[in-house]
């Protein structure tokens, strides 16, 4: 099936505002052509995203749209709102970027999708949910899943029914607003995957609006690079894609030269299954965490890998006191926490400070940037006087890079930029003189610009302020590029550990080998053969035995679902916990720059 495309021509948006009008497209001229794929990238505030949504109708009524949007040579500019929505999911669809926020949380997703479908066909209730249960079985997520709720789906799942949501109707058009932003590399090849398919099968022609260079050179034919909302260029992948292949690249310190700052030895965690009493009797128990070991030295930044739901995060929330351990030990800056002590934390608390994910969720909107920074201070009691707290503030500030800091200090944080933004979370950890930083996903929501100069100022301060840094994250590409050393978990153990270089440029772990296969190419016109991870990651509750990945592993033989294997040297200082390791010579390049 082909239906038609988009054409679009000297399209400009401008925002009315209590401060006047501001332009935020100029003059964006594009063609999607059947079967064909456009990307718009660039910055976050580059005008990607109203692009977008003014090809679909979608900016609100402060907007002036000019210019022309045709579809089926008629265009969608002049048409009038009614007829507009009409063609709307079934001819001109959208997956948006936020899969929780644009779920219904108390409607079961076959049911919303059999919405649209009863919205713009006549069919009855029955039918629509056939229609829902087939689309979403295209996207890999089968019948007895298709009545959950969106809690109940991971990110990823969640992002598939998006897609199925959208292709439905079989669209003509698809516009997909940063599809993958969030995901882990793994959830994230099998998303660009369905794309693809989606695209093939159905004939349609696909906008990506995407900030990940990497994405836009695998899955585009076409890209328009925008700025300030103009065209700044535009051609195939390999004729805008300009960049350096190490761009940014923290040189490593000498293995064996930091000295511990963070010691975990043996550390497990489970949480209480089931719900309501059988919860709190804690009758049945889920272990997130599984014997982990891991040491950060001072002045150094070491990476945490895994997908989604492995216990990255739970991790960094026991390294800050919030979980007790059942069993093993944390040493921070030399003082030993036994298991299930929580008390002894409080004296620590300055000394291992968190940064969070999404900076406009974790700084109070109602604080200026000067008492956000502050409050840590004030908390702990660290300031002998105001003159003091300012003093630490101005320099925790100029730390992180936002100078002249007079021009910050008064501000409140929705008159920052993203950046800007996760610059001031960082000033807040710096501001109480830690000696462990625990970054978990800093700059995942983040566009790739501002994202290498948020990691490249971890980096410096780490060496600068002898510091020592656990990022957590899913980049695989990221961590590589600024990290000392890498760990990878799966399911609650680390599964590989090593200096950076050697576990993602030769993994020995076949799930390590997956995780590096399934980043992006970002060399300008090279494309990867795309090999997928099977399946999901287990339940805890069904956690497998032996080896928990085998169920996944192209690599597993029986004895893998006897004895879990232990992590083991297989060069210095390089581990991995596998009956079958990879051979070094199978796997050279590793993760792309």
């Amino acid at each position: 099936m082909t239906g038609p495309g988009l054409d679009v021509r000297g399209l400009a948006v401008t925002y009315r505002g209590a401060h006047g009008d501001r332009q935020a497209l100029e003059h964006l001229d594009l063609t999607v052509a059947p079967g064909r794929t456009v990307g718009l990238i660039g910055r976050s505030g580059s005008g990607k995203t109203t692009a977008g949504k003014a090809v679909l109708g979608l900016l609100p009524r402060t907007a002036t749209v000019t210019g022309e949007v045709r579809f089926d040579d008629t265009d969608l500019l002049t048409m009038p709102e009614r007829h507009r929505r009409r063609l709307r999911w079934e001819h001109l669809a959208l997956v948006p970027q936020a899969a929780m926020s644009a779920l219904d949380p108390v409607m079961a997703v076959d049911a919303q999708i059999a919405e649209v479908v009863r919205a713009h066909r006549d069919v009855g209730r029955k039918a629509a949910l056939a229609l829902a249960h087939q689309s979403l079985e295209r996207v890999g997520i089968h019948a007895d899943r298709a009545s959950s709720y969106p809690h109940q789906f991971s990110g990823g799942m969640r992002q598939r029914a998006l897609i199925a949501m959208a292709t439905v109707l079989e669209p003509s058009v698809l516009v997909a607003d940063e599809p993958t932003t969030g995901l882990d590399v793994i959830v994230q090849d099998r998303v660009l995957e369905l794309l693809v398919r989606a695209k093939e099968e159905l004939g349609l022609a696909l906008l990506v609006v995407t900030h990940d260079l990497g994405v836009a050179n695998e899955l585009c034919d076409h890209v328009v690079a925008l700025e300030h909302g103009r065209v700044q260029a535009t051609g195939t992948p390999a004729q805008v894609l300009n960049r350096p292949a190490d761009a940014g690249v923290v040189v490593p310190r000498p293995a064996g030269e930091a000295a511990p700052a963070l010691e975990v030895s043996g550390v497990t965690v489970s949480f209480a299954g089931g719900r309501g009493l059988a919860a709190l009797r804690r009758s049945s128990e889920l272990t997130v965490l599984r014997d982990v070991s891991l040491t950060v030295g001072r002045g150094e930044v070491v990476g945490l890998a895994g997908e989604s739901g492995c216990g990255k995060s739970s991790l960094a929330a026991t390294l800050v006191g919030l979980t007790s351990v059942d069993d093993g030990a944390i040493r921070v800056a030399g003082h030993e926490l036994a298991a299930g002590d929580r008390a002894d934390w409080r004296p620590l608390r300055r000394h291992v400070q968190m940064i969070f994910q999404d900076p406009y969720d974790s700084l109070n909107p109602r604080l200026r940037v000067r008492d956000a920074v502050a409050e840590p201070l004030v908390a702990q009691r660290l300031a002998a006087d105001d003159a003091d707290r300012d003093r630490r503030v101005t320099q925790a500030l100029d730390d992180a890079g936002l100078t002249p800091v007079a021009d910050y200090l008064d501000r409140y944080p929705y008159q920052l930029s993203g950046g800007e933004r996760q610059r001031v979370a960082i000033a807040r950890a710096l501001v109480v003189e830690p000696r462990v930083i625990l970054a978990d996903e800093p700059v995942s929501m983040l566009d790739e610009h501002t994202a290498a100069g948020v990691v490249r100022l971890l980096a410096d301060l780490a060496r600068r302020l002898d510091v020592a840094v656990l990022l957590v994250s899913h980049d695989v590409s990221l961590l590589r590029r600024v990290c000392d050393r890498v760990a990878v978990m799966y399911l609650g153990r680390i599964v590989e550990q090593g200096p950076a270089r050697d576990v993602l440029d030769t993994p020995r772990h076949p799930y390590t080998q997956a995780l590096v296969r399934a980043v992006p190419s970002r060399v300008p016109g090279q494309r990867r053969a795309r090999v997928l991870l099977d399946g999901e990651p287990p339940s805890l509750r069904h956690r497998p035995t032996g080896c928990a990945f085998h169920p996944r592993c192209p690599k597993a033989s029986a004895s893998c679902a006897g004895d879990d294997p232990p992590l083991t040297d297989l060069a210095p200082g390089h581990g991995a916990a596998c009956w079958h390791p990879v051979a070094v010579a199978a796997e050279k390049g590793g993760a792309r720059a």
